[in-house]
This record gives C-alpha cells, structure tokens and sequence, in this order.
C-alpha cells in the first residue's frame, strides 16, 4: 500500500512538474519584462508654449539622471512639416455651391540636431532627484508663415506656383459641366456678356408646382442641351472673373510650419534617452 501511495505521489509531483515547464514556455515573464540593449539617461521636459514666433528661440526646462553612467550632453533635435491650405469658389452660380478646398500636410525636413548643451549647465535638484537647467533653441526665419488670402488683384503667376499649372483650366472646365440654366444666366447676365437672354429661353408648365419652368430649348430628343452660342460665351470667361466678388477674389491660399521636437540626453559611453515629442505651431 505503501509503495503505491508512493507511486502516486511521483506521478502528481511529475504532472505538476510537466504542467510547470508547460507553463513557462507560454509565459516566460522574465523574457516578457527584460530589458535588452543598453540602459539611456532618464528624460522629461517641458517647453514655454505650443507656438513659437519664426526667427525666435523656444525656452524649456529640462530634467535627467541616469543609472547607468554620468551624463556627457543633452541635444534638442527637431523635424518640420509644411502645411498647404487652399481654397476657390464661384460665386456666380446659383443652383449649387462650387468651389475647392484641399489640406496637405507634407514633411519638409527630416529630424535634425539643432543646439547642444554641456551636462555642466545642470544642477542637482534634492527636491526632484535629477539634474534640471533652463534652456532654449532657435527656429528659422524662414519658417514664418504665409497667406495669399482673397486678393484684390487677380495674379495668375500665384495661381500657378500655389495651385498647378492646369488647374485653372481644371476649375473652369468642371464648373461648366455642373451648371443649369439658371446658372449661366445669372453668370452671363452679371458679368453684361448677353443683353437678351431670353432668345435662349424656353419654357414648360408644371402642374406640380403650378406654374412655368425656364430651360434651355429642347432638341428633337427632348433634352435641353447648353446652346453652342452660350458655350462659346463661357468659353470668352477669363478664369480670375470666374471667381470674382465684390470683395476680392474667391481664392486662398495659406502655408504654415509646425517642429516636433525631442531632446536626447547622452551618457559618456554615448548612449542616450530621449523625452517625449513636442509639437509646436510656428507664427
């Protein structure tokens, strides 16, 4: 009885042991937790604001220690993006709003390293366990931002460069296949192109709505295409009277810069932390 209570107790000890290596190959927390590779300073910063003047320095405060190894340095180190608005309208058109709005946002310049500051500068703070010093850096001038904005005079130069070449051609041919009837003669009248609109005027009485509707005259398939007359009008159309207001012209046009910045602290066996991104808007 002995000897079979014994051989019960191997074989729960062997289970638990074979339950035990099981378990280990599916979660190995020392694997799951270590880390590998070399051990960085530890970094935090804050920076005085979320937007910056271009040609003017960012400050901020910095805080870092290290385990490992003294600190050598720390490095501010920043990439920038562009950011193109754009925007036409007709206001010409009666049954329907036209126009163009387009954001893109484009990464201009990859992270480079801007200003390095000596681990000397730092002081030992009691109170926060770290070293900390105020610094700042500077941003471009060339980064200030630039506005086209409902000019009062037309420039198909800017248009061009800001919105492609083709483009205005584009508009205006885009344009043209969404107008009706009471589009071309609220454009053509306006703009003084025709005297008699009415020679291209047909009618159709509604019984839903009681009264007349105004289209172009029918072909022989009853359709109500534009008339060659009035096509070759709009063709006459230069672009910028297109999107002509009484206040300017419809288009604008808008460039900004924003930096994400990171500081690196290194260590003297050159291995660094770094603190986490900032992203600021550049005025």
């Amino acid at each position: 009885m002995k000897n079979s209570l014994n051989r019960i107790a191997s074989f729960a000890i062997y289970g638990l042991m074979l339950t035990a290596l099981s378990s280990c190959e599916k979660h190995d927390f020392f694997d799951e937790n270590a880390i590998t590779g070399n051990i960085g300073p530890q970094a935090y910063w804050e920076v005085g604001s979320s937007t910056v003047s271009a040609g003017s320095n960012m400050s901020f405060v910095i805080q870092y220690y290290s385990t490992a190894a003294e600190i050598d340095h720390s490095e501010v180190w920043y990439n920038i993006t562009e950011t193109q608005e754009k925007s036409v309208s007709c206001p010409w058109v009666t049954t329907f709003t036209y126009s163009y709005n387009s954001i893109t946002s484009e990464e201009k310049r990859i992270a480079q390293k801007i200003q390095e500051y000596p681990h000397a500068l730092a002081v030992w703070s009691d109170s926060l366990h770290t070293y900390t010093f105020p610094g700042a850096f500077p941003v471009s001038g060339t980064l200030k931002p630039f506005a086209w904005v409902k000019p009062v005079v037309f420039d198909s130069t800017r248009m061009n460069t800001y919105f492609g070449t083709g483009y205005m051609q584009h508009f205006k041919d885009s344009l043209y296949n969404l107008m009706k009837y009471a589009d071309f003669k609220n454009m053509l009248l306006g703009m003084s192109l025709i005297d008699n609109f009415s020679l291209y005027t047909d009618s159709t009485f509604d019984i839903n709505s009681n009264g007349y509707v105004y289209h172009f005259p029918k072909d022989v398939n009853g359709n109500t295409p534009v008339p060659n007359a009035i096509y070759n009008l709009y063709n006459t159309i230069a672009f910028d009277r297109l999107i002509e207001s009484p206040s300017g012209y419809n288009v604008e046009f808008k460039r900004t810069y924003f930096l994400e910045a990171r500081m690196r602290v290194y260590d003297t066996n050159n291995v660094y932390g770094t603190t986490v991104s900032k992203k600021i808007d550049i005025n």
